[in-house]
């Protein structure tokens, strides 16, 4: 049994830092027990080791946390270099989940290969689990990664973010001769720039590359921007001409600002792809964020579709035989009922039913929706409930007869078949191994971080990462902090 006590300062729903007192008790067999201020606030099972924090990055959604639909004070900070008692250091998978913990379940989400999205894990800093703003931390024990030697700190505080970064080029899977634009390149966008020109440059033939461009109103990041990597920049500052509309194939948008979804679903032909999870309204949707969050996406619904195309169309979607929860007015296809088990109804209603489902993960794979209300009652059918109606990686397909009045996302998706995908956490380990392996991706934090704080500063921190002097905080915890 271990038992540690520290100080560390909560993060409240007011946007205000208090102090409290911590006390962590038990070991990675039995369990934890936390403490606050001599209260029992989270009881832990197996599969948590307890690590040091060394470094912790400040990044947008840290910002934006009073936002999010999680319970608050919490100690916050999910960016974490951390070290164990011989001095090794770790990068630390957010996702508290059975797999991350090595504990065995039958969760169907974690025997899918969906880990990050296991409905009982608690996140790191985000979701109760206190996080790395405060000088100790409990990781869940599969998901720490040691550091090489050689990759310096500056750049293994990075490691999570660039592995969302790096996850997006993988969503996204830019087409050889494609423009991929990257809007509002500061914290993540840039990182997002450095893993598109890193992806890049790998290819191995040069008639299979594409161009990656940043759009920012700061000509500064505009310059950073061409060093991680853009091929091209163009500004959207309010006095210079304006960008195009469809300028570019696919928009990443990284602003954290709920206005510039607008700006990306202009300057998009193809595809959209959402990395803001600031937790407000935009584009007429208010649960954008937890869409992100279950990395759903938004297309087109074809009713037309020819029968030839049946099959592989559901495949694409979901395990065959797809579940697909209809909530337009309008009667589904034809096509579409003989080839998939179409269930009508409310959200909350279907929600309810395919909680039920046994075989597979209980939600459905495709929902149909006529309206912005559908939208977010497919994102979120229950009040006080994170569950969606859809799985994970599944999709709100938007019926042509849809009224998109509210919302210019879904009238670019049913006019002009745009596409909206999202993602969140990527594979640590790829990323790690892609910066070990990458000088220059061992430079990014030398490049990206501007401003450091020591961990008792964590106030100054906040509002300095808030500014536009700004692009990266990263706060570090003295040694003998506690």
């Amino acid at each position: 049994m271990q038992t540690i006590e520290f100080e560390a300062l909560d993060y409240c729903a007011d946007q205000t830092f208090t102090p409290a007192r911590y006390r962590f008790d038990g070991d990675l067999q039995q369990g934890w027990e936390v403490r606050r201020d001599g209260e029992l606030v989270l009881t832990l099972g197996r599969g948590y080791r307890l690590l040091r924090t060394r470094q912790c990055g400040v990044c947008s959604t840290d910002l934006a946390r009073h936002h999010l639909p999680f319970p608050l004070p919490q100690v916050t900070g999910h960016e974490v270099l951390a070290v164990d008692k011989a001095g090794r250091k770790y990068v630390v998978e957010i996702n508290a989940s059975h797999v991350a913990r090595g504990v065995a379940s039958d969760c169907p989400f974690c025997d899918e290969a969906l880990p990050t999205h296991c409905p009982e894990r608690l996140t790191l800093g985000i979701h109760d689990l206190p996080g790395g703003f405060g000088p100790w931390i409990l990781a869940p024990e599969a998901a720490c990664l040691e550091i090489p030697a050689h990759v310096p700190d500056s750049a293994a505080v990075l490691v999570e973010p660039f592995a969302a970064a790096l996850h997006t080029v993988h969503m996204i899977a830019p087409r050889a001769g494609d423009v991929v634009a990257v809007l509002g390149p500061r914290r993540l966008g840039m990182l997002v720039v450095a893993a598109l020109a890193g992806v890049r440059a790998r290819a191995t033939d040069a008639r299979e590359t594409f161009d990656v461009a940043a759009v920012a109103r700061d000509p500064a990041m505009l310059t950073l921007a061409r060093a991680f990597g853009a091929t091209t920049t163009a500004s959207n500052a309010k006095d210079a001409p304006p960008v195009a509309d469809g300028a570019f194939d696919v928009v990443v948008d990284t602003t954290g600002n709920p206005a510039a979804l607008a700006d990306a679903v202009r300057l998009a032909r193809r595809e959209v792809h959402l990395k803001s999870t600031h937790g407000r309204e935009a584009c007429g949707l208010h649960h954008l964020t937890e869409l992100v969050v279950d990395e759903l996406a938004i297309s087109r619904f074809d009713q037309r579709r020819p029968d030839a195309d049946v099959a592989r169309w559901l495949r694409a979607r979901a395990p065959h035989p797809a579940r697909v929860a209809w909530l337009a007015a309008a009667e589904p296809p034809t096509w579409l009922t003989d080839e998939a088990d179409v269930r009508r109804g409310t959200a909350p209603d279907l929600a309810a039913e395919f909680a039920t489902r046994t075989g597979g993960i209980p939600r459905a794979d495709v929902a149909v929706v006529d309206s912005a209300q559908g939208v977010d009652a497919a994102i979120r059918p229950r009040d006080g409930s994170e569950e969606s109606l859809i799985r994970p990686r599944g999709e709100i397909l938007v019926h042509p007869e849809a009224d998109v009045s509210s919302s210019a996302l879904l009238g670019a998706v049913v006019q002009r078949d745009l596409r909206l995908s999202s993602s969140r956490c990527g594979d640590f380990k790829e990323a790690l191994d892609l910066i070990a392996g990458d000088r220059d991706l061992q430079r990014i934090g030398e490049r990206l971080v501007t401003h450091h704080f020591d961990s008792r500063d964590l106030r100054e921190a906040f509002e300095v990462a808030s500014s536009r002097a700004c692009i990266k905080a990263v706060v570090t915890h003295a040694e003998d902090e506690a």
